[in-house]
């Protein structure tokens, strides 16, 4: 049995309104929690009698960070298999595309990483590379989603 074919775009391949309605939830989300976690974790820090103590917020918002993060691998996924292999084979925005969606796999992968590392100096380098990367991606994103494109032709 053959894998269905793919529907063949007529133009920029907008999603449905239901689903960039999701996407676009769950990546404003993951992006403020994630900045919002960043700012209490480095700037809303308390000095006590025995150096720095955290902000109480500092774990509600990871915690709101990595359950939206969820909802955003999966809809990452989703893209992948309807809008990211169709765009790449119809030669759309591949170098913003391609950059969007390298970030986010070093991003999904730099989160795993921050949950399983031991080591502290390696779990220091890995979570400034995550969020000094997830903070940028915003800018990738909007360079993505404004640039104009038309297919080209496949050389030989």
């Amino acid at each position: 049995m053959t894998a269905p074919a793919r529907p063949a775009a007529k133009g920029p391949m907008k999603l449905g309104q239901p689903y960039r309605w999701l996407l676009f939830g769950a990546a404003w989300g993951i992006w403020l929690t994630g900045v919002a976690w960043v700012i209490v974790h480095y700037f809303m820090r308390t000095k006590g009698p025995f150096g720095f103590r955290t902000n109480p917020w500092e774990g509600w918002w990871l915690m709101g960070h990595g359950a939206v993060a969820v909802l955003a691998t999966f809809l990452f996924g989703w893209m992948w298999s309807r809008h990211i292999v169709t765009g790449w084979d119809l030669r759309w925005r591949r170098r913003s595309g391609g950059t969007l969606a390298g970030t986010t796999i070093f991003l999904i992968l730099s989160g795993y990483a921050l949950y399983y590392i031991g080591d502290p100096d390696w779990l220091n380098w890995t979570a400034i590379a995550h969020w000094a990367i997830g903070i940028a991606v915003l800018a990738v994103f909007f360079i993505h989603w404004l640039s104009k494109s038309r297919p080209r032709r496949a050389t030989r």
